[in-house]
């Protein structure tokens, strides 16, 4: 599942809350995308990777180009989001036992146990492709998650979906990929997204934002 969806909302609601907001007919959105709304302008993408600024929500539905000038958008500040993790890591290193990301953020021992790899990719054994291991350990430092023994070794170049467990909720802030639709797990800088619940056994997370243009928090950022 690419993007973000509308899963429940801390208010108790048991729809989104939405909103019909004004965007440039030229915006092309994608359906689960995270969107800000800039004053004068309407609905804009999130400029790059660095998710510093306040989001206004997610879009619900897709906006191509030239197709009108309205969007209809999940606002609530107070919305959790769930997100299938097709975000990509790629192995610096690795072993029967290991898969090294050494970018991979927070640097913070033990944060990834309980969480699950999926294989995309390994050149060692083709056959590991696709299989869903369940970490047993991780070294920040290193960007080591560890699991139990695989019939191949993984080595750099192999790639992996990441799903995190439950021990990597916090109040880290992730950034986004170069589309805006995934989690970026191993760059940081952006503090305004941040995971507040994992199923691990379906693949999946949930996102709630720190910075939201209609939310009051006392957050502030360098």
């Amino acid at each position: 599942m690419k993007g973000f969806r509308w899963a429940y909302d801390l208010n108790g609601a048991k729809v989104p809350f939405v909103r019909s907001l004004y965007i440039p007919t030229a915006t092309a959105i994608e359906m689960g995308e995270i969107v800000l709304f800039t004053p004068g302008t309407g609905v804009a993408v999130v400029a790059g990777t660095d998710f510093d600024d306040p989001s206004i929500g997610v879009a619900l539905y897709a906006h191509a180009a030239n197709s009108g000038y309205s969007i209809s958008v999940s606002v609530s500040p107070t919305a959790v989001y769930s997100h299938g993790n097709g975000n990509t890591i790629t192995a610096t290193g690795g072993s029967t036992t290991t898969f090294v990301v050494a970018g991979l953020l927070p640097q913070t021992d033990y944060l990834w146990i309980g969480g699950r790899l999926k294989i995309i990719a390994c050149a060692a054994d083709s056959s590991l492709n696709g299989k869903i291991i369940e970490i047993t350990g991780s070294t920040g430092s290193t960007g080591t998650i560890t699991f139990d023994t695989q019939a191949a070794a993984f080595a750099s170049g192999d790639t992996a979906y990441l799903c995190p467990g439950s021990r990597a909720i916090t109040e880290y802030g992730w950034d986004l990929d170069g589309d805006g639709m995934n989690i970026d797990w191993d760059t940081s800088g952006g503090s305004a997204i941040t995971l507040v619940d994992v199923d691990p056994d379906t693949f999946t997370s949930y996102w709630m934002f720190r910075l939201h243009q209609f939310g009051n928090y006392a957050k502030t950022l360098d």
